[in-house]
């Protein structure tokens, strides 16, 4: 008996482990996971040299500004698995987020086993792989797109590494969803969240690195982060504040219809968090607040943004490519925009235009096809840049000068992207019932007339009952 009470108090290998664990954690108040973040991101340094193709002294700009995003992730990484492997781990927040995303970590498991080798989903992404291995300052796409790729690949270099962060990011951001719901109402209404992640869109851009994919969960995490905060009423903290800015910038300069977030975004945040209307505090928000903007608009722009309007008008060149090539086969008129038409010739081919439109009709709707489709690109060899300049005063003028064909060429591309695919009823052999089911499941996954008509709804609902920021953040979202 005495020898059994005597067992009975030795500690067993786990609880000496956790006591030693918890003895570094109080002592190491952060000092450890740092150490781990500069070891880990000294050795990054190393291993760049398999993975990008020319010299630091190519880009040293881009490069310091990547390294020093790298060092950032990897403290906040080590600090979170730091949290994770604590004895108090399920007081953290990261951990619920963490239990939470792991149902969601088997499906995303399968999509990468059957789907990663396939490579990237489209052309765009190889481009921007090749941008990023080449450590180019390529804005085609925005900077930040490349900056994901480079400090991606400073994290795990091998040519995946975009494709297995996103994913990554894609569970954490379901997994905080379920969390915070779980939280709020119930674990019933949690679950529905698995699949809305389930869907065939959500899906189908798994393994797609590109700046959609990208944007919607980032854009997502932030809308629920503020959605729950607003509806708990949960207070700000210093790292909040510092990601909800951040985030902020990204959202509005990422994508060229993020814009509205520029003065809708800092609306939102003044009416989720009360502590920011005082008199002493709303002044600095703003200033922060369009700080951050700037700085991040910089590697974009130039500190001093001389030729924006060039830069934007450059931008703009797919949508002018686009709208013209459908306009022309919507009714427009060719004697009354005969002057016009004869402007465009010069740089797009109006013989290219009237043979894509022969050819691939609405297809045309899916995208600027007469960019780089073989047999039908539209673009003239030696165009200059004042042919180009010519041919977008042109079409603004087509634009302008034809509103009713403009809005019927905008609804028709609508319609053709709301409804991409549609139901196949089946025939007398039984397989085709499961063919019918899965295009009915299919067809309503890319319906956008669900999801518009609820924000309609929630739009007429907000004014009503007069809830602002229900309001706000619907008007953006439409």
């Amino acid at each position: 008996m005495k020898m059994t009470e005597q067992n009975s108090k030795t500690p067993s290998k786990f609880q000496r482990g956790s006591y030693l664990f918890s003895r570094v954690q109080a002592s190491g108040k952060g000092l450890f996971p740092l150490c781990l973040s500069l070891v880990h991101w000294l050795l990054t340094f190393f291993t760049d040299s398999f993975i990008f193709r020319v010299p630091v002294s190519s880009n040293p700009f881009d490069y310091i500004i990547c390294k020093l995003i790298v060092l950032f992730i990897l403290f906040f990484f080590y600090k979170t698995l730091f949290h994770l492997l604590s004895p108090n781990r399920k007081h953290h927040t990261i951990y619920s987020i963490c239990k939470a995303s792991l149902p969601y970590l088997i499906p995303m498991a399968a999509v990468l086993i059957f789907k990663l080798p396939q490579g990237f989903l489209s052309n765009d992404e190889t481009i921007i792989y090749d941008a990023a291995i080449h450590l180019e300052h390529y804005t085609w796409f925005t900077y930040l797109t490349v900056y994901y790729y480079i400090v991606s690949l400073m994290l795990l270099p091998f040519w995946a590494a975009p494709i297995i962060l996103k994913v990554l990011f894609q569970i954490f951001v379901c997994g905080y969803c379920v969390n915070r719901l779980n939280n709020y109402i119930s674990k019933k209404y949690g679950i529905f969240i698995y699949f809305i992640f389930l869907l065939f869109p959500v899906l189908a851009y798994t393994t797609s690195a590109h700046r959609l994919p990208l944007y919607f969960l980032l854009y997502l995490f932030v809308s629920f982060c503020l959605l729950m905060d607003h509806v708990e009423g949960v207070s700000l903290t210093v790292g909040k504040v510092f990601f909800l800015l951040l985030a902020s910038a990204l959202l509005t300069q990422w994508r060229t219809e993020g814009i509205y977030l520029f003065l809708f975004m800092p609306i939102l945040l003044l009416l989720v968090y009360p502590e920011l209307r005082t008199k002493k505090k709303v002044g600095f928000f703003f200033f922060i607040y369009f700080s951050f903007q700037y700085i991040i608009s910089i590697p974009q722009n130039g500190i001093l943004p001389l030729g924006l309007d060039a830069q934007a008008n450059n931008r703009m060149g797919p949508f002018y490519a686009y709208t013209i090539t459908n306009m022309y086969r919507n009714g427009l008129d060719l004697e009354k925009n005969k002057k016009d038409l004869e402007n465009v010739d010069p740089f797009l081919s109006i013989e290219a235009i009237e043979k894509i439109n022969e050819y691939y009709e609405d297809i045309n709707y899916e995208d600027v096809l007469i960019l780089y489709e073989p047999n039908f690109i539209g673009t003239r060899e030696g165009s200059t840049p004042e042919d180009y300049t010519t041919y977008t005063s042109a079409c603004k003028n087509i634009f302008l000068n034809n509103i009713d064909v403009f809005i019927k060429t905008r609804w028709g591309a609508f319609l053709y992207s709301a409804l991409p695919y549609h139901i196949v009823l089946p025939d007398k052999e039984i397989s085709s019932y499961l063919s019918s089911l899965l295009s009915f499941i299919k067809t309503l996954s890319y319906c956008l007339f669900l999801p518009c008509f609820v924000l309609l709804s929630l739009w007429i609902y907000s004014i009503v009952k007069k809830r602002i920021y229900t309001f706000f953040f619907t008007s953006g979202l439409l």
